[in-house]
């Protein structure tokens, strides 16, 4: 969040030295390698992401604040793949593809 990588959009991946979690120094993708993907797929368990998860996918749009709601991926899909509990906080329950 709030990563001037998020800015990026004449590069495929950014060096970033100042990540906020470890490791501070890692190589990122930018949103136009991830746009051009046939399919993103994002994988969150448990409790400690509910509040996250629940902002991306129900809360106001911010990029800026939320990384993951800038992914447009162009030609595929976007698919999150939750457990209970990190999908507990969401107000809308889905039921899963193929399912009732």
């Amino acid at each position: 969040p709030g990563s001037p990588a998020l800015r990026v959009r004449d590069r495929w991946v950014i060096a970033v030295a100042d990540a906020p979690k470890a490791p501070a120094r890692r190589l990122t993708f930018t949103y136009p390698v991830l746009d051009a993907a046939r399919r993103i797929v994002f994988l969150a368990t448990g409790r400690d992401k509910a509040d996250i998860v629940r902002d991306v996918l129900e809360g106001p749009v911010d990029p800026e604040r939320r990384p993951a709601q800038g992914i447009r991926p162009a030609p595929g899909r976007l698919l999150f793949l939750l457990d209970e509990a990190a999908a507990s906080k969401r107000s809308r329950a889905r039921a899963p593809a193929g399912g009732p």
